[in-house]
């Protein structure tokens, strides 16, 4: 992990369809090393929504039941908030490398 230093907004995506619930505590301890999370959303199928909706802070995005629903739908929000209201960092939570292509172009618009 990278360490960084509380110098703004922080915003966290996570894929709820690869990250359980539990790891939210974990996921926002690591978030603000970096600043303060501002918007907390997660992204998943309709059976991954009550245990983060559980979670105080997340906001949970039901991706419908479509094969990689959760990932479309996270990138789409994070690119419109890049492009709309950028916070000074984004942090995509998520156990495969489905989001390394968004990752590269949010640091590309920095």
């Amino acid at each position: 992990m990278f360490q960084g230093s509380a110098i703004g907004r922080v915003a966290v995506f996570v894929d709820g369809d690869n990250v359980p619930a539990p790891h939210a505590t974990a996921i926002l301890t690591a978030a603000r090393e970096w600043g303060e999370p501002h918007i907390l959303r997660t992204y998943g199928q309709a059976q991954n929504l009550t245990p983060w909706q559980k979670v105080p802070g997340f906001r949970f995005f039901c991706a419908g039941m479509e094969k990689n629903g959760a990932d479309l739908l996270l990138a789409i929000d994070a690119i419109e908030l890049a492009l709309t209201d950028p916070p000074e960092t984004f942090v995509i939570v998520s156990s495969d490398r489905d989001f390394r292509h968004l990752a590269i172009r949010l640091r590309e618009r920095r």
